[in-house]
C-alpha cells in the first residue's frame, strides 16, 4: 500500500511497523478467520508483538488480508480493546511497562496517534489513514472488575495472559454484531500456561476446531512424545475456535543458543515443556501428574480396529450420584498385564431413570463377560417408599436383561472407600507407560491407556486435583488441604476402585473367570421390567 507522507518524519514513523518480523505466528493469524483464537507458546515467544503489533496494526490500517477483521470507514463500531494483567499507566509518572500498550506504540506511526492515553483516560485515539472517523483503543485491566467491561460493543477484544473465566466470559458479548454486514467480530487471547490448568484448556484448547502446529513445537512432539502432527490439524468440531501453537524457537530474533540458556533453569521436564512450548501441564496440585495425554491417550482405530478381545480380563465400574452425571467405566487388561479403558458414558439421571441409564450400560456391554461390577456406595442407600436401594434395582434391571437377551448379566457390589491402594496402582501403571511409551511393548510392567474414544475420562484424570483454598490470603497462612476436588473426581475414582479390588489387580486372577453371586442372593422387584 502506498501510504502518503507529510515528511521525512512521517516516513521514520514506519520503521518500528517495518522492522518487525513475520514468523508461523503472524502468518497463522493472517490465514484464520475463527471468531475465538487462542494462542498458546513458550516464553519469550513474541505474542504480543505478533499479535498486537502486527496483527492489530493491520487491522487499523485496513491491511488485513481476511476482511471483516479489518476497520474501515463505513463501520460504526471503531474501538478495540486491549486487556491485561495491569493498566498501561497506573500511577502519575510511572513508567509504562505494558507488553501490549508497548507492542502498539511501537508499531502504529506516530503521526497517526491524535491523543495518548492518560491515567484518567487509558483510550489511544488513532487516525484513520483511510479517511473514516476516529479508531481507538481501550485498555483496561482484569481487577478494573466484570461490571465495568459490561454493555458496550467493541470491533475485537484482545486477552494478555491468563484472566478469570468470568472476565473472559464477559467480553465475547462486546463482539456480537458490530461488522458494517451485521457480523460478529473476534477475541484472541495469547498465553503462556505457566499455572495449573484452568477454563483456557476446557473452554478453548480442547474445543477447538482446528490446530496450528509450528514446525518447532510439531518436531519436539514427535522426539518427546512419539506423536506426528500436521501443520494444520482439524478436530471435527464446529465451534469457530483456533488454537495456535508454537515454541519459544518460532521467535525470529533469538538464536537457540540463547533460548537454550533461557531454558537451562527448568529442570523440571514439565516445567520445561510448558515455558518453552506451551504444552499444557498439570503442574500444581494434579492427583495423577504422571498422566499424559500425549502418552497414555492411545487411538482405538489404530491399536484395537476391530475390538478389544473377549478373552480378556473385562471389568465394570458406576460412580453413582442422585443429581450428577454417573461415571460409567469399562476396562480389559491383557495377558501381558496392560489395561486399556475402553469406553466411558456419562448419563444425567435428571433426565433418565435408573432403568433407561442401566438399559444403555447393558447394551454397550456387548457380550463381554465380566469379573468385576462395582459401583459407588452411595448406591446402596435405601428408598424410602419402596424401602430398597438403586443398587437392588440395579441387579434386578440385570438379571432381566441377561433373561431377555441384552448382556450377559452381572452381580453390581460395592466398592472399597477405605484406603488409597487402587490410586497407587494407578499412579505406578501410568508411571510405567511414560517409560514404555506406547501399548504391547511393556515387557511385563503393569501399564495403563486410555482409547481416545473417552473424552471425559482423559479431562478427568488431567484435571483431577487437590483441593485448594479459595482466597490466595488465607492459603499463604494455612497448610495445604489434604483433600482431593470432587470435581472431575468421578472417572478416576471408578478406575481406582476397581484397581483396589483384588480379583482384578492380582496376577493370581488372570483367568476370565465370572464369580458365583453370594448365597442368598434372590433378586429384587420381579417382573418391573
Amino acid at each position: 500500500m502506498d501510504f502518503q507522507r507529510d515528511d521525512l518524519q512521517q516516513a521514520g514513523d514506519w520503521a518500528g511497523y517495518f522492522s518487525l518480523k513475520a514468523n508461523f505466528v503472524t502468518n497463522a493469524l493472517r490465514l484464520c478467520d475463527k471468531k475465538l483464537i487462542g494462542v498458546f507458546g513458550g516464553n519469550r515467544l513474541g505474542k504480543t508483538t505478533d499479535i498486537v503489533g502486527m496483527d492489530y496494526v493491520d487491522r487499523i490500517l485496513g491491511r488485513h488480508p481476511i476482511e471483516w477483521k479489518n476497520i474501515r470507514p463505513n463501520d460504526h463500531v471503531r474501538i478495540f480493546r486491549f486487556c491485561a494483567p495491569k493498566l498501561p499507566l497506573e500511577k502519575e509518572g510511572e513508567e509504562i511497562t505494558s507488553p501490549v500498550y508497548r507492542a502498539l506504540k511501537f508499531s502504529l506511526p506516530n503521526y497517526l496517534i491524535k491523543k495518548d492515553i492518560t491515567i484518567r483516560r487509558p483510550v489511544m485515539t488513532i487516525k484513520d489513514i483511510q479517511g473514516g472517523p476516529d479508531i481507538y483503543a481501550e485498555f483496561v485491566s482484569y481487577g478494573q472488575g466484570i461490571e465495568t467491561q459490561a454493555g458496550v460493543p467493541r470491533k475485537s477484544v484482545y486477552i494478555d495472559e491468563h484472566c478469570s473465566e468470568g472476565f473472559f466470559e464477559e467480553q465475547w458479548p462486546r463482539v456480537l454484531c458490530v461488522n458494517a454486514d451485521g457480523s460478529n467480530g473476534d477475541v484472541m487471547i495469547g498465553l503462556t500456561p505457566v499455572e495449573y490448568i484452568s477454563w483456557e484448556f476446557e473452554k478453548i484448547y480442547e474445543r477447538t476446531d482446528i490446530y496450528y502446529n509450528s514446525p518447532f513445537y510439531r518436531e519436539y512432539v514427535k522426539e518427546s512424545h512419539g506423536e506426528i502432527l500436521k501443520d494444520v490439524q482439524k478436530t471435527g468440531n464446529k465451534n469457530n475456535i483456533a488454537v495456535i501453537r508454537a515454541a519459544t524457537d518460532d521467535n525470529p530474533i533469538m538464536g537457540k543458543n540463547e533460548i537454550d540458556e533461557l531454558m537451562a533453569q527448568y529442570d523440571d521436564q514439565d516445567t520445561y515443556e510448558i515455558r518453552r512450548y506451551g504444552i499444557f501441564h498439570q503442574i500444581s496440585g494434579g492427583m495423577l501428574k504422571d498422566f499424559d495425554p500425549f502418552i497414555h491417550r492411545i487411538s482405538e482405530m489404530k491399536y484395537f480396529p476391530d475390538r478389544i478381545s473377549d478373552a480378556w480380563i473385562h471389568a465394570r465400574g458406576i460412580d453413582f450420584h442422585p443429581h450428577t452425571n454417573w461415571a460409567c467405566t469399562w476396562i480389559s487388561i491383557s495377558p501381558e498385564n496392560e489395561a486399556f479403558i475402553y469406553q466411558e458414558y456419562n448419563p444425567s439421571p435428571d433426565r433418565m431413570v435408573n432403568l433407561q441409564i442401566a438399559r444403555e450400560v447393558a447394551a454397550r456391554s456387548k457380550d463381554y463377560k465380566y469379573i468385576i461390577n462395582l459401583v459407588d456406595p452411595t448406591m446402596d442407600i435405601k428408598q424410602p417408599n419402596t424401602g430398597l436401594t438403586p443398587l437392588n434395582d440395579l441387579n434386578t434391571y440385570f438379571r432381566e436383561f441377561k433373561r431377555n437377551g441384552l448382556g450377559t448379566g452381572g452381580y453390581w457390589q460395592t466398592w472399597d472407600t477405605k484406603n488409597t491402594r487402587g490410586r497407587d496402582i494407578v499412579k505406578q501403571r501410568l508411571k510405567n507407560a511414560r517409560l514404555v511409551g506406547r501399548p504391547f511393548c511393556n515387557n511385563g510392567l503393569p501399564t495403563l491407556w486410555i482409547l481416545d474414544n473417552c473424552p471425559q475420562t482423559i479431562y478427568m484424570f488431567k484435571n483431577w486435583k487437590w483441593e485448594d483454598w479459595a482466597n490466595r490470603n488465607i492459603a499463604s497462612s494455612k497448610e495445604e488441604k489434604n483433600k482431593p476436588e470432587d470435581k472431575n473426581s468421578h472417572f478416576p475414582m471408578a478406575v481406582e476402585c476397581l484397581f483396589k479390588h483384588p480379583a482384578f489387580s492380582s496376577l493370581r486372577f488372570r483367568r476370565n473367570v465370572i464369580p458365583e453371586r453370594p448365597s442368598g442372593y434372590q433378586g429384587y422387584m420381579r417382573g418391573r421390567l
